[in-house]
């Protein structure tokens, strides 16, 4: 760690997933500071090899994590830290931390209450909701700081609903060529469409399609026959 102001990229909440962005502004960073549910062990030891890590275990990391505490009081440049995953878990009895870090909540929070900062830097993972994807990176030197809201590009902004229905896509589309695959083999062997139809359980209209492309692109594999149905 080089000496002088220390830089802490504050994040929560990634649940298996490291986006290219936040990685790069991990990398400006001395230390990083996770709120917990990394729902990932590689993704904590990926973490964990490059700068200083300083975490908690969330709701969602389970048997890998159990060496994790769920409530973290630790210092960094002479500023008092105190962190759980769920701001519920805080003890009420606070004493000198000066900075209150939690997740949970995939919502961005920084607010003063009592004299101590009160940050929840909110989720950098998947999208939830509506709810804007964020982090945030603390400046840290003796015994004071500034904090800076990293609000994330909206391009990034996908959520486990959309990674699964592209997913099922892409298994949807591997499924069709195969069936174009195969109805390709039978009617090059000269099978009737009525046949194949009734075997394949396809339709003969697909069926048909496919023979009258065949005809005219003798050629064709079953990429570009499933392209020409779909209109690609």
């Amino acid at each position: 760690m080089r000496g002088g102001a220390i830089r802490a990229a504050v994040i929560s909440d990634t649940h298996g997933l490291l986006r290219p962005e936040v990685e790069k502004l991990i990398a400006t960073c001395d230390v990083v500071i996770h709120g917990g549910d990394f729902s990932d062990q590689m993704l904590y030891h990926r973490l964990n090899t490059r700068q200083p890590l300083y975490a908690v275990r969330g709701n969602n990391d389970n048997g890998w994590s159990k060496s994790l505490p769920t409530i973290r009081r630790f210092s960094l440049a002479g500023v008092r830290f105190i962190m759980a995953h769920d701001r519920a878990d805080i003890p009420r009895d606070l004493k000198e931390e000066q900075v209150v870090l939690f997740g949970h909540s995939h919502r961005y929070h920084q607010q003063m209450e009592g004299g101590r900062l009160w940050l929840n830097p909110g989720s950098c993972g998947y999208k939830r909701f509506t709810l804007p994807l964020s982090m945030a990176v603390m400046t840290l030197q003796d015994g004071e700081y500034q904090v800076e809201p990293i609000w994330l590009d909206e391009e990034y902004g996908r959520s486990r609903e959309d990674v699964a229905k592209e997913a099922g896509q892409k298994e949807g589309e591997k499924d069709q060529l195969f069936l174009v695959a195969k109805i390709m083999r039978f009617i090059k062997k000269g099978e009737k469409v009525s046949w194949v139809a009734d075997n394949l359980e396809a339709e003969p209209a697909f069926v048909e399609a496919i023979c009258q492309i065949l005809a005219a692109q003798p050629g064709a594999d079953a990429h570009q026959v499933l392209a020409r149905l779909v209109g690609r």
